[in-house]
């Protein structure tokens, strides 16, 4: 392992200058362990577990985190479907003046620029087009306390008009893991 690259990238603390922006994030920053519910057109669902990593990175100034579903003590072992390992960077966008979020789905490639808002108790992501997509994406973190969240997902084929949910996830802080 790069130690050196592990020690610039993560950050102890925010930068104080970017703290106030990205403030909603706080409370994620940890290790969380989460049931995954995907939700499929027909209505059935199904389950798979899995680990969320957030924290400071890049002297402060994002939030990063690492999606892993399934979880790594069960990627590989045939017991639920391959699923997805990503990342995303939340930042401030000085130009823009606002947050942005940006995916990157390794396992599943996938690639998603999000406008961050805050909305009483929830943060909503909602994705900014990149060239011609049938689908935009949704994301929300709501009922965030110390010891639990819940996100969900939903995708639009009409622009935003109208959203379906298709997954869920329900996560629980690992213990002894608030950065």
């Amino acid at each position: 392992m790069n130690r050196h690259f592990i020690e610039t990238l993560v950050a102890k603390a925010p930068h104080p200058e970017i703290y106030p922006l990205l403030k909603a994030y706080e409370p994620l920053i940890g290790a969380w362990d989460f049931d995954w519910v995907g939700h499929k057109e027909d209505g059935s669902t199904w389950n798979v577990p899995g680990e969320w990593h957030f924290a400071w990175v890049l002297e402060g100034k994002a939030v990063q985190d690492s999606w892993i579903c399934p979880s790594v003590v069960h990627r590989g072992t045939g017991e639920y479907p391959l699923g997805q390992y990503g990342t995303t960077i939340r930042f401030y966008d000085k130009g823009e003046d606002c947050v942005k979020a940006a995916w990157i789905g390794a396992v599943n490639p996938q690639f998603n620029i999000l406008r961050m808002m805050v909305e009483g108790s929830q943060i909503v992501h909602l994705e900014i087009p990149l060239g011609e997509k049938p689908l935009i994406s949704k994301w929300l973190f709501r009922d965030i306390t110390e010891s639990t969240f819940k996100w969900e997902a939903y995708v639009s084929a009409d622009g935003g008009k109208s959203w379906q949910l298709t997954q869920e996830v329900f996560a629980q802080r690992r213990e002894d893991a608030k950065a």
